[in-house]
C-alpha cells in the first residue's frame, strides 16, 4: 500500500487537509490499522486508532513551538474538522460586556428556536486554547451542539487572551462574565438559579476557578463541566512526562502556553487558587462532572482534581476517556468515543 508523503501532506492548502483528515478517519478498520502499524498502549490505554492514523499523518513534529499567530490559526482551522454539524435551529444572539477595566468583551447566546424565551436553564461556557489561543468561533459547534443536546441556553464568553492580555485579565473577565449574566437574567432569558459554568483544557481552569469564587454569590453555579482541565499551574505530574510528545498537547507546548499566560512564574505565586484550582477551597463548591482524557498531559491533574472534590463533600463524577488525546470534545462529529463523551456531557446539563 503506498502511503502519502507526510511532508508533501503539510504543503496541502488548509481546507484540502481538513478535508483529507476527515476522508482519513471514515477509512475502514482494516485499512486505518494497515496505516497506522501496531496500536499505541501506554500506561494500560491503547489509543484511538482513528486519531493515531490522523496524526500519523497530519500531526506536526514532537516538540513544535509556534507562534502565537500560527497557535491561533491552527486552532480555528482545525476546531471543526472532526466536529459536529451546524444547526438550523439554535439561534445566536451576541450581547457587548464592558469589563472591569473599561474594554469591551463579548457574549454569545444559543438557544433553540423553540425553547422557552425565559427562565430556562444555561451554561456559562469558556472556550479552551491554553489561554492564548480559542475563540467564540473555535467553539461555536461545540457551544451549538451543547445548547440542543442539554437542552438549555449556552452563552459563551469571548474573554481576552495572552500575550497580549495574560493573568489575570482573562479570569477577571471570566468572572465579570459570569456575575452579570447572573445578576441580568431576565436579559438572557434564563434562570439564575439554573447556572452551570464549564469550559475545556484552559476554559475549564476558568471555569474551576468560577465556581470557587462565586461559591457564596447570591446565584452560584449549580454545575461544573469540565472537560480536560488545566487546573494546576504549579509543576508537572507524571502524565507530563507519559505524554510528553506526540498525543496533540504536548509537554513543551504546556510550558510555552505557561510562559505566555503567566509571564515570569517566580513572580506568581502558582498555587494561588486564581492560577490554579486544585489548591483551591473547595467546600461548598457546585457539584462537578470531570471529563479526563488518558492521552494528555493534563490527565493526572484532572483525576486528582476530581478526587479534590469528592473529599471536600462535592458530587462529582469523574469520566476518563482512556482512548481520547486533549481537546476531544472538538472530535464528536467523527470520533465515537467522543461522541460518547459529549452525550455524558449534555445528559449532564439536562439535569439542572
Amino acid at each position: 500500500m503506498t502511503i502519502i508523503n507526510k511532508s508533501n501532506l503539510h504543503q496541502l492548502s488548509t481546507k484540502t487537509r481538513n478535508a483529507l483528515m476527515k476522508s482519513v478517519v471514515r477509512l475502514p478498520t482494516a485499512a486505518k490499522q494497515q496505516i497506522a502499524g501496531e496500536p499505541i498502549v501506554i500506561d494500560g490505554q491503547t489509543f484511538d486508532l482513528s486519531l493515531q492514523v490522523m496524526l500519523q499523518l497530519f500531526g506536526p513534529p514532537p516538540n513544535h513551538l509556534p507562534s502565537v499567530t500560527e497557535a491561533r490559526a491552527t486552532i480555528e482551522a482545525q476546531s471543526p474538522v472532526l466536529s459536529q454539524t451546524p444547526l438550523d435551529d439554535i439561534i445566536k444572539d451576541e450581547f457587548p460586556l464592558t469589563v472591569s477595566d473599561g474594554e469591551t468583551i463579548r457574549l454569545r447566546r444559543y438557544r433553540h428556536r423553540n425553547a422557552p424565551r425565559d427562565n430556562q436553564p444555561a451554561l456559562v461556557f469558556y472556550h479552551g486554547g491554553g489561554y492564548v489561543g480559542g475563540s467564540l468561533n473555535s467553539h461555536d459547534l461545540v457551544c451549538q451542539h451543547l445548547a440542543n443536546g442539554g437542552e438549555c441556553t449556552v452563552i459563551a464568553v469571548d474573554y481576552r487572551l495572552a500575550p497580549e492580555y495574560p493573568y489575570p485579565t482573562p479570569v477577571n473577565d471570566g468572572l465579570t462574565a459570569y456575575r452579570y449574566i447572573a445578576s441580568h437574567a431576565d436579559k438572557f432569558g434564563i434562570d439564575a438559579n439554573r447556572l452551570a459554568v464549564g469550559g475545556d483544557s484552559a476554559g475549564g481552569n476558568l471555569a474551576a476557578v468560577v465556581a470557587q469564587q462565586t461559591k457564596n454569590d447570591t446565584h452560584p453555579p449549580k454545575l461544573q463541566l469540565l472537560w480536560v482541565p488545566w487546573v494546576d499551574m504549579s509543576g508537572e505530574h507524571e502524565s507530563y512526562e507519559l505524554f510528553a510528545t506526540g498525543f496533540l498537547l504536548e509537554q513543551a507546548q504546556m510550558r510555552w502556553y505557561t510562559h505566555h499566560y503567566l509571564g515570569d512564574t517566580d513572580k506568581i505565586d502558582t498555587t494561588d487558587p486564581m492560577v490554579s484550582p486544585i489548591y483551591g477551597d473547595l467546600q461548598g463548591v457546585a457539584p462537578a462532572v470531570v471529563m479526563v482524557a488518558g492521552f494528555d498531559p493534563l490527565r493526572d491533574e484532572g483525576v486528582e482534581y476530581a478526587n479534590k472534590l469528592t473529599a471536600a463533600g462535592v458530587d462529582t463524577t469523574l469520566k476518563v476517556y482512556d482512548s481520547m488525546p486533549h481537546l476531544f470534545m472538538l472530535y464528536a462529529g467523527e470520533i465515537d468515543a467522543a461522541k460518547v463523551a459529549f452525550e455524558d456531557a449534555v445528559q449532564a446539563l439536562k439535569r439542572l
